[in-house]
């Protein structure tokens, strides 16, 4: 959607646009207020968002040191934005450049219950602070950086299929 919505920038600097391309226009700008009114809440509860996830986190034993559970939980708000940024420019593929190397970072195997648990908690903080609408917008990011830092436990697999 960016590069259309450049696409009719430049196309304006040497005539101007027909009605359907300034009705595309008009939709391209409104989607990006949608993203922007999002990228602010995030930005803005950040604190409250995170509290809430290092709260929860404090309430389950971990075999993992604190220094860990800082290291990950810091990881994982970069991660936010992150997102939050791919989000408003609506270009999944630089979330997916910066979780390259967060995932070699905090996706070792001895994060995995913590990463696990941290998305989770994540989810839950996010569906109280944030509309539906916003949800729908952030979910495909979140999801991205699912794939990319929560592993799941392959003995759960085989327990499944055996």
């Amino acid at each position: 959607m960016q590069s259309d919505f450049e696409d009719l920038l430049r196309a304006a600097e040497d005539h101007y646009l027909q009605n359907t391309d300034i009705n595309s226009f008009k939709q391209q700008v409104d989607a990006l207020q949608d993203r922007l009114a999002l990228y602010e809440v995030l930005r803005d509860q950040e604190l409250t968002i995170f509290q809430a996830v290092a709260d929860q986190l404090q309430k389950e034993t971990f075999s993992n040191p604190q220094a860990d559970l800082d290291k990950v939980l810091t990881h994982w708000i970069s991660m936010l934005r992150y997102s939050a940024m791919a989000m408003l420019r609506n270009q999944p593929e630089i979330l997916e450049h910066q979780l390259g190397w967060l995932a070699d970072v905090v996706g070792d195997d001895a994060f995995s219950a913590l990463n696990q648990k941290l998305s989770e908690q994540l989810h839950q903080a996010l569906d109280s602070v944030l509309t539906e609408d916003q949800m729908t917008l952030i979910q495909s990011f979140l999801q991205q950086a699912d794939t990319a830092l929560v592993r799941e436990d392959s003995s759960k697999e085989l327990a499944v299929l055996g």
